[in-house]
């Protein structure tokens, strides 16, 4: 009984890392768009590559795309693109030049019928920042799996 309750809590502490990957999914009608990025937390003044996956069925669509991409920051429109894809898959690089949150719209158009997903939302932070606490954190969590893990799954003599 010990046992399953302290795997159920290493199950709880896993899931903040395992989700950790920075990106969402939003749904429009019958199609999935996700968005990934890296690095997890974009930082002023360095390249963050973004990847847009357009789905549905579980799988990719692979017939022609047509959209328009903007990346806002409050009322002001920092970068606007038009794109085509054929293969479900919007690849793009941005460079923030301030800290804040920014709201990535995405419009566009598949068989003759728009689509207007949710906003994504990104928080870029000041590059010399760090957050050392969450590394101190993610470091004790670490250990404690691993001394539990020892302890239910170590050697029984």
């Amino acid at each position: 009984m010990i046992r399953k309750v302290i795997l159920f809590i290493i199950f709880i502490l896993m899931l903040p890392i395992a989700n950790a990957n920075g990106g969402c999914i939003k749904i429009a009608d019958d199609v999935f768009v996700q968005m990934s990025h890296a690095p997890h937390v974009p930082k002023v003044n360095e390249k963050t590559s973004f990847l847009f996956s357009f789905g549905n069925n579980g799988r990719l669509i692979n017939k022609e795309i047509n959209g328009q991409l903007k990346i806002m920051k409050g009322e002001e429109i920092i970068l606007t693109k038009t794109f085509q894809i054929k293969d479900g898959i919007l690849e793009l690089k941005h460079e923030f030049k301030n800290a804040g949150l920014y709201e990535i719209f995405i419009d566009f158009k598949l068989q003759n019928k728009t689509y207007s997903p949710e906003d994504f939302v990104v928080e870029v932070i000041e590059a010399n920042k760090q957050n050392y606490f969450n590394n101190f954190i993610f470091l004790i969590i670490g250990f404690l799996i691993g001394i539990i893990s020892f302890k239910l799954f170590g050697r029984k003599k």
